[in-house]
């Protein structure tokens, strides 16, 4: 007998690691359609894949069940995908053997935790700065994973101000994180 999702989540949240296999070949055909969205070929799909399937089988206890499971799902490989799409440009991939750097200053080598809390803070800072409906939308849709209709009907608004309000808020953060960035540097 086939569970739903909502028992997979259940038995994999009570231990059952089993559970969790399930979940993963019940949807894994169509979250790797969304996620060769995002890649250049084959092995970047897996990647995104693996990636959000990572942070499903860490995360899977904050799934609301306003939303199906797969919705949630495919939010994740969404947002690895942005992640590795955006991650790819910014950073040339640079190996262990390449000599264009001395390994002691290569920057994609080394760790730097308090530019890493710089980042963090700059980010804080401009989220708060956003209007408050604007921060709720955004925050709603793409941290806690909330679909558009549902953070509509919570604010009482139509779905169309909340994508606007989303929309607004992306490009604030957006402008005001390049300026800072522009300002120290490229840091």
């Amino acid at each position: 007998m086939a569970h739903t999702d909502g028992r997979l989540v259940e038995n994999f949240i009570g231990g059952d690691l089993r559970a969790f296999t399930e979940i993963v070949e019940r949807h894994r055909a169509r979250l790797l359609w969304v996620a060769r969205k995002y890649g250049h070929n084959e092995d970047d799909a897996q990647d995104i894949l693996q990636e959000a399937l990572f942070k499903a089988s860490c995360n899977l206890h904050t799934w609301r069940h306003e939303s199906s499971l797969s919705t949630w799902l495919h939010r994740l490989v969404m947002n690895s995908g942005w992640d590795f799409r955006n991650h790819r440009r910014q950073i040339e991939v640079t190996t262990l053997d390449d000599d264009a750097l001395p390994h002691d200053i290569n920057p994609h080598l080394a760790i730097d935790p308090i530019g890493e809390r710089d980042k963090l803070l700059q980010l804080e800072e401009s989220l708060a700065r956003l209007r408050p409906d604007q921060r709720t939308a955004l925050w709603l849709i793409d941290v806690e994973g909330y679909s558009v209709s549902h953070v509509a009907e919570r604010e009482g608004v139509q779905p169309g101000t909340i994508k606007s309000r989303r929309s607004r808020a992306r490009e604030m953060l957006r402008s005001e994180l390049l300026a800072e960035c522009s300002s120290r540097g490229g840091r």
